[in-house]
């Protein structure tokens, strides 16, 4: 498999980004009578983050995608976002640059500004907290940030497939010195982990390598609940690797997915029977259930406080 084909592979994985069609981006979010929905666009300080929430209840449930991906516009996160505001209140946002969203400022970026930013337009457009998390793969990233940032705020997470904060460097490391007889496969994958993790080479000019250090800075969270929605162990992050790396790299994969559950005494792991890290759009009825346990965990912690 070439480089060109690899990475195309690996966007999809990573951002899960739909074409749909014009009927679907320009139709309103769904509610019923005597919700009160917020679609818009919302000030951070001179630039503006597009915010669309529907339903009604608490915990706010609010969605961060991966990279690449705007929710508020994509067929997959709608409709999770849809089932879930049956139940509880649900927030899809686009980050700086994406969708509806203004582009961010010159520079890279790091998860904690993501982080600022949803906190800024959750703020302005008055929806208030505190916030059950929805975050996936680099999404999941910057919903470790925000719950380290604003701690008061969090009422759980949810962690979809999410990124662990040492995921590349544990790859990278995995992987053989390289060589010049190595596999054309091991090159690429080597490649694109280094790509991926250099803001000036990924389409949200993330540094990977700083957020990691953001999001290290996230202790326990108590008994906030915590759901951990693994992708299967059947899944190959990196396809076209002999299979003895490739499971190794799918098993320090699964390793780092569950130290997710020392972030709270509260914590749970669920994982997907077939679905691959695409998991919104692969397996999205597991997602809504991760999500609706968390909701009912962190309801019924309100009851016996």
């Amino acid at each position: 498999m070439d480089l060109l084909r690899w990475s195309r592979t690996m966007n999809v994985l990573l951002t899960a980004k739909l074409i749909v069609s014009a009927a679907v981006l320009s139709a309103p979010l769904s509610f019923t009578p005597g919700q009160r929905p917020v679609d818009g666009r919302f000030d951070v300080g001179g630039r503006s983050i597009r915010l669309a929430c529907q339903g009604e209840g608490a915990p706010v449930t609010v969605i961060d995608a991966g990279m690449g991906t705007a929710p508020v516009e994509d067929r997959g996160w709608r409709g999770i976002a849809m089932r879930v505001s049956q139940t509880t209140r649900v927030c899809l946002y686009d980050r700086a640059g994406l969708g509806g969203s203004d582009p961010a400022p010159a520079g890279t970026r790091t998860s904690l500004d993501a982080a600022h930013d949803l906190h800024a337009a959750l703020s302005a457009a008055g929806v208030k907290g505190p916030y059950l998390l929805v975050g996936h793969s680099a999404g999941g990233l910057h919903a470790q940030v925000f719950a380290a940032q604003y701690p008061a705020d969090i009422a759980g997470l949810v962690l979809v497939s999410t990124t662990h904060p040492d995921q590349f460097s544990r790859w990278l490391a995995l992987l053989p010195p390289p060589t010049p007889e190595e596999e054309k496969e091991v090159t690429e994958a080597r490649t694109f982990l280094n790509s991926v993790t250099d803001p000036t080479r990924n389409e949200e000019r993330l540094d990977m390598r700083a957020s990691a250090k953001q999001a290290h800075q996230l202790g326990p969270l108590g008994p906030k609940p915590v759901i951990v929605a693994t992708h299967s162990p059947q899944f190959r992050m990196v396809p076209g690797l002999s299979e003895p790396l490739a499971v190794r790299l799918e098993d320090a994969t699964q390793q780092m997915q569950r130290e997710f559950l020392s972030l709270s005494g509260d914590a749970h792991q669920n994982i997907a029977a077939r679905a691959g890290h695409g998991l919104p759009h692969e397996a999205p009825d597991f997602v809504i259930d991760n999500v609706l346990q968390a909701v009912a965990a962190v309801r019924e912690q309100s009851v016996q406080q």
